[in-house]
């Protein structure tokens, strides 16, 4: 067990370094682009409330605990340690998940937002008052970040900056292109903005329409990739309780096979939820 005991304590280690570091940095110096990439997955999920130190500290815990239950139950120790890292990745795919539960939950309001803000526009309104009019009923995602926009407004702040902060809390690549339209709307003026949301409004509905086609037809390709990745480790965990079989993988060839075994299932799982996804859109504001 000293093996586990070491990789943990460096696991945790990294995790209080984490947790400490950006506090501790200069002013000056810029985060990495990987922790920029981390925080705005959080944002595009929902969680922008959270900050990255914080989440990486909660999945560094969850990992070490969920390492410590396994190495209680199969007492090899190798296993206990691909299943702290598989739990950082399974608290990976969580956020990733609920990324795309919540843009698919936009992709279904974004049409009636348009159709609601064009014909406000149409009605005579100018652009903050046609967002400031958007029905509460929409969607939480939506709506509590038009009322914070419409609290910003009377706060006095330019309806640019404003917009600005409307499109990084909607952290939706379907929101910035509204943002934006909206936002160049009101730099250059242009009494074309109905028609140019009417085209936005059509090009969103047939984006909806291809990408949840193709989402119900690969859907079996997603599952078919998590079945054949947690099967083999299931039964592993389930024949690991006998002391023969855990005789076995506590010798350094069974330690190999196991190492070999869990790269070659991350290998593979990534190639089927590859085969099986669609390319993400890409956001203009971040």
């Amino acid at each position: 067990m000293t093996v586990l005991g070491i990789t943990l304590g460096v696991i945790l280690a990294a995790g209080f370094w984490l947790l400490v570091a950006p506090k501790n940095a200069p002013p000056e110096k810029k985060a990495l682009p990987g922790s920029k990439r981390l925080q705005a997955l959080l944002d595009e999920a929902g969680y922008g409330h959270l900050t990255l130190p914080v989440v990486v500290a909660l999945s560094v815990v969850v990992a070490v605990l969920v390492g410590a239950v396994v190495a209680v139950v199969v007492p090899i120790p190798v296993v206990a340690l691909i299943s702290g890292f598989a739990a950082l990745f399974l608290g990976y795919g969580f956020v990733l998940r609920q990324r795309r539960i919540r843009q698919h939950r936009l992709r279904m309001a974004w049409p009636g937002v348009i159709d609601h803000i064009r014909a406000g526009i149409r009605s005579g309104s100018d652009i903050t008052q046609a967002i400031g009019a958007l029905p509460a009923s929409l969607p939480s995602d939506v709506a509590d970040h038009v009322v914070v926009f419409a609290s910003n407004i009377e706060r006095g702040m330019g309806t640019d900056n404003a917009l600005s902060e409307l499109g990084r809390g909607l952290a939706d690549p379907v929101g910035d292109r509204i943002v934006e339209v909206l936002r160049m709307a009101h730099d250059v003026g242009g009494t074309d903005l109905p028609d140019v949301l009417l085209s936005l409004q059509h090009s969103v509905r047939h984006d909806i329409a291809v990408r949840e086609d193709a989402h119900a037809k690969q859907s079996w390709i997603r599952s078919a990739a998590i079945l054949a990745v947690a099967a083999p480790w299931v039964v592993l965990v389930v024949i690991g309780t006998r002391g023969d079989t855990a005789a076995s993988y506590q010798t350094p060839q069974g330690t190999l096979i196991l190492v070999l075994g869990a790269l070659v299932s991350v290998v593979a799982f990534r190639i089927m939820r590859s085969i099986g996804s669609l390319p993400e859109q890409r956001r203009w504001l971040t």
